[in-house]
């Protein structure tokens, strides 16, 4: 039975793509560890129904704030001491410890694994993989879900000289290479030659819903991440919601903190709408996020397109959208507008950064419910025939297999 070693820089929770590809290869009859670190807070609850339930051995490294608090204070006074010493230090570790908080307690846990494939799930992750695998002369894979360096606007920042350190040092010892937009891929094959991405798209296993015709009511727009923030798109949905004549919802689901809140909501009254028309979700477990957004009308991928990263990634959230049977309306970033170009009946594409665009692809739909009751339709049956893991696991499990040589 061949072993593989899951290792990321976030929880399981925080981390859906990952766990798709445990369950995956636990299914084919791997042995399957994975070893994570706390990373927030809201995660933990969820963290228990992979940690307790699965066939996959989940090892927390580095303590947290709740658990091995001496090990997890630790962690944190290196993790502080690396960054400062890795600008002038390029030896004992000092980058890899800079750039993970858990570095030291990843590898440590990685070895003890014994795998015959350690797959890094983000760059922090993959120092700990590749010195695992050389351990005992085995083979390293590697998810790019971003492209790390390009999370940077400019060359002089430290982080972005740190990140570009890293995959410059630790690219050459990856045996495969998945990313997770067809831009990820381009961009990385570009500045480092000798790789050759594979694309694997950010979707869910399918889910059969329940779909329910739109009557002439209130259209309920939808936006998800991990955290409600500034400077992720949500602004311009808001600011749209004031342009557009009809009564709107729009329903955030993510973390989210006070000063948030009422930024987001003091914005709300500012574009005339009311209270009611800006509704906060907490964080859900991830395995009902399908259902939960199916509830809804329209989603919105209102990314702003900087840095470049944020140009040429291609999140979950329009393919949750189109699994969930919503239409879909994003910005015109260059993966959306690509993936658009590509799907053109998905939804509708707008100019980033533009309120009134983004109020006259609403008006469209509140215009035309026939129109957006077809387009829900198309995503749903989309969602169930292409654009699911069980289409998309495919790629990977002959990925692993030729990696591993079966």
């Amino acid at each position: 039975m061949k072993k593989v070693t899951f290792i990321t820089t976030g929880q399981p929770s925080t981390n859906p793509r990952l766990v798709r590809e445990v369950d995956t290869l636990i299914n084919l009859g791997y042995q399957v560890n994975v070893v994570y670190c706390y990373y927030q807070n809201w995660a933990i609850t969820f963290d228990k129904h992979y940690t307790q339930s699965s066939a996959a051995v989940y090892h927390l490294c580095g303590g947290s704030p709740k658990s091995n608090r001496i090990t997890y204070l630790l962690s944190r006074i290196r993790f502080k001491l690396s960054n400062f010493l890795a600008k002038y230090i390029k030896k004992f570790n000092f980058p890899e410890n800079a750039i993970s908080r858990t570095h030291y307690n990843a590898v440590r846990a990685a070895k003890k694994t014994k795998a015959d494939l350690y797959i890094a799930h983000n760059l922090g992750a993959l120092p700990a993989a590749v010195q695992a695998a050389k351990h005992t002369d085995k083979k390293v894979g590697y998810d790019a879900e971003d492209m790390h360096s390009a999370q940077f606007e400019h060359l002089d920042d430290p982080n972005y000289v740190l990140n570009k350190y890293i995959e410059a040092k630790y690219f050459p010892s990856v045996h495969y290479f998945t990313a997770a937009s067809p831009l990820i891929a381009e961009n990385y094959q570009k500045t480092y030659s000798y790789l050759h991405p594979h694309l694997l798209n950010n979707v869910f296993p399918k889910q059969i819903l329940e779909m329910v015709e739109k009557q002439k009511n209130t259209l309920k727009l939808f936006w998800f991440s991990q955290t409600i923030g500034k400077d992720r798109g949500i602004e311009a949905i808001i600011t749209a919601m004031g342009f557009c004549p009809a009564h709107l919802e729009l329903h955030l689901l993510g973390n989210y903190d006070d000063l948030n809140h009422n930024y987001f909501n003091a914005l709300a009254k500012k574009s005339g709408l009311s209270t009611d028309q800006v509704i906060f979700h907490p964080p859900i477990a991830p395995w009902e996020i399908v259902t939960f957004a199916s509830k809804f009308d329209i989603g919105i991928a209102s990314e702003i397109g900087r840095p470049l990263n944020r140009d040429i990634c291609l999140t979950n959230k329009i393919f949750t959208y189109i699994q969930s049977g919503l239409a879909v309306i994003f910005s015109d970033t260059k993966a959306q507008l690509l993936f658009s170009e590509e799907n053109p009946n998905v939804g509708i594409i707008f100019k980033k950064d533009d309120p009134l665009a983004l109020a006259d692809a609403i008006n469209h739909y509140v215009n035309h419910i026939d129109i957006l009751n077809q387009t829900k339709l198309h995503n749903y049956d989309l969602g169930q025939t292409t654009m699911n893991w069980e289409t998309e696991r495919e790629k990977f499990i002959s990925i692993v297999n030729k990696t591993l040589g079966i």
